[in-house]
């Protein structure tokens, strides 16, 4: 049996230290609890379950434009993660919901795109391949508070 490969060293278009998928995974969980919840609760009416539905394609757009905008949505700050590109910069609010659009890739084949950062060098999402993007690790974390899923004052 083999072991994973350690992190990809930091080089002129792969910003260091990576995150690890472990901690990746968690901020999602994190960032999807509220509407995991919702649709947990509502599922049961079609028109209710249709507005959840709804709601949550602008909640994964919203978490897109924290994450380019910022680098970070809450599980992201909460854990000490951000998302940059290859110069270690933001990429911006448009960018960051194409991403999170782009991960509809990830899922495509039996959500294997999701289990990429895993056995990649870079540590990259095929979404994330697609945008030429980074989750770097070493951020200040954050303690959780609500005003985390609220775009940082000026």
């Amino acid at each position: 049996m083999t072991t994973p490969e350690p992190p990809a060293p930091q080089t002129a278009g792969n910003p260091a230290p990576l995150a690890d998928w472990g901690t990746r995974a968690l901020g999602f969980l994190i960032d999807y609890a509220p509407v995991l919840l919702l649709n947990a609760i509502f599922s049961r009416t079609a028109v209710i379950s249709w507005i959840v539905w709804l709601a949550t394609i602008g909640y994964w757009a919203y978490m897109g434009h924290l994450d380019g905008l910022y680098g970070q949505t809450p599980g992201k700050a909460m854990l000490g993660l951000k998302l940059v590109n290859q110069q270690g910069e933001l990429i911006g609010s448009g960018a960051g919901i194409g991403r999170k659009f782009a991960h509809i890739l990830d899922g495509i084949i039996c959500g294997l795109g999701w289990l990429l950062p895993i056995i990649d060098s870079k540590r990259q999402t095929l979404a994330d391949k697609v945008m030429t993007t980074y989750v770097v690790s070493g951020i200040e974390k954050k303690p959780f508070a609500v005003d985390l899923w609220t775009a940082p004052k000026a």
